[in-house]
Formats: C-alpha cells, sequence, structure tokens
C-alpha cells in the first residue's frame, strides 16, 4: 500500500524479517474498543479490503493491515501457500503489537484475526498459538484445515468461517475440520456474486457478518 492510499491518521508499520520487511498499516478510530488485524499474502484486491477496514473503523474497531510477504517474495508464484512461513510472520506482527500495547504505545485492546483464502488456515493456527491474546476470527474462503488438526483442536477463539455457497467442495472440506474444533464455531454460505469484485451487495454480506461477528465476540467477550 503506497503513501496515497493510507488512510488520514493511520500510521504505516514495519516489521523486519530476514526477507526484508514487512508492510502495514494501523488506524485506530477515536473511540477504539478492539483492534482486528487484516492479513494478506501478496497482490491484493486492496479497494475491498480497505472498504472493509473501514466499515470495521465505522463500529469502533481499530485495524492493523498486514502484508505476510516481503516486497522481493511477492514474485514468487506459490510462497502465498506456505501456512508455516505466513504463521511465523504474523506472529511477528502481533508480537509488535503487544509489545507497543505493554510499553503505553498503543491502548491495550482485545485482537481479532481476519484471514481471505490463502490466509485463513494462518489466522487460524496463530489463533490457537496464541488464545491468550486473540479473542476472535473470521476465515473467508480458504481452506482451514491446511492450519493442521493440532491448531484446529486447541483453539479456543470463536470462529466464524463464510464460504461461497457454490463452492461445495470447499464448504465440505471447511464443514470436516470445524468438527475437530471445541470452541464456538460458525459457517455461513455468501452469495456467488461474493467472487465479484464489483458486487455491492456481496461486500455488504461480508462486511455485515465479519461485523457483527468481532462486535459481538471482542466488545461482549473480553
Amino acid at each position: 500500500m503506497n503513501d496515497a492510499t493510507i488512510p488520514s491518521g493511520s500510521t504505516p508499520i514495519s516489521i523486519a524479517t530476514g526477507h526484508g520487511p514487512l508492510h502495514g498499516v494501523l488506524t485506530l478510530p477515536a473511540a477504539t474498543a478492539a483492534l482486528v488485524v487484516l492479513t494478506h499474502a501478496g497482490p491484493t484486491p486492496e479497494a475491498r479490503d480497505d472498504a472493509l477496514a473501514a466499515v470495521l473503523r465505522h463500529a469502533g474497531i481499530g485495524t492493523l493491515s498486514l502484508d505476510l510477504l516481503t516486497d522481493s517474495e511477492e514474485r514468487f508464484a506459490d510462497i502465498h501457500h506456505n501456512v508455516s512461513l505466513l504463521s511465523r510472520r504474523l506472529l511477528e506482527g502481533l508480537n509488535l503489537v503487544k509489545q507497543r500495547m505493554l510499553v503505553g504505545e498503543l491502548p491495550t485492546l482485545p485482537i481479532g484475526l481476519c484471514g481471505v483464502g490463502d490466509c485463513s488456515p494462518v489466522v487460524l493456527r496463530v489463533a490457537a498459538l496464541r488464545d491468550h491474546d486473540v479473542f476472535a476470527l473470521v476465515c473467508r474462503g480458504g481452506l482451514i484445515d491446511l492450519a493442521g488438526v493440532v491448531y484446529l483442536r486447541s483453539l479456543t477463539a470463536p470462529l466464524l468461517v463464510l464460504v461461497d455457497e457454490n463452492d461445495a467442495g470447499g464448504t465440505m472440506s471447511n464443514r470436516r475440520a470445524l468438527r475437530e474444533l471445541s470452541c464456538r464455531q460458525e459457517l455461513q454460505s455468501l452469495p456467488a456474486s461474493v467472487l465479484s469484485p464489483d458486487s455491492a451487495v456481496a461486500f455488504e454480506c461480508v462486511a455485515r457478518a465479519t461485523v457483527h461477528w468481532f462486535v459481538d465476540h471482542l466488545y461482549h467477550g473480553h
């Protein structure tokens, strides 16, 4: 995300890795009740992501939009499938957020994670590893079973999975994975038009479900 697309009142975030920095943008509304980390790995439909972040902030939820790949890595075709690598990156991002909360640079807030596609198993694995820090998560698309059965079984944060109603294989796989979970969980089907980046109706479905889940579980759960 370049400087021209950074919302006013936002802070660019840089996280050092052995392969170069990760880039993120932190935005906190005036009265922030929680923080959601919106993850992606490489090229992403930024307009859709930015719009979701804006809806979350309107509900009083701060956002950290974080790219889990460095600029040099984004040219590799399959790296966005590397759940272990992306999970380590997201853990580094969470560590930075928690450190800033501890020293008072950020308010102490309940944290949620949001992942799309290849990042869905990543946010689930990280939430399972950091169950004392992550209080809710939303996965849209992707296959959560790729997180690994150990992480599915140890997840404690409430999980919302959003699936395309026409993706029978993905829906079946995610339902099977959800049987491994003991935490609160919900699977919602989205209109097929959700795949269209220009569909306002589809975006409204995604935004409404996502915001309601985080408000219910970040505001009231902790």
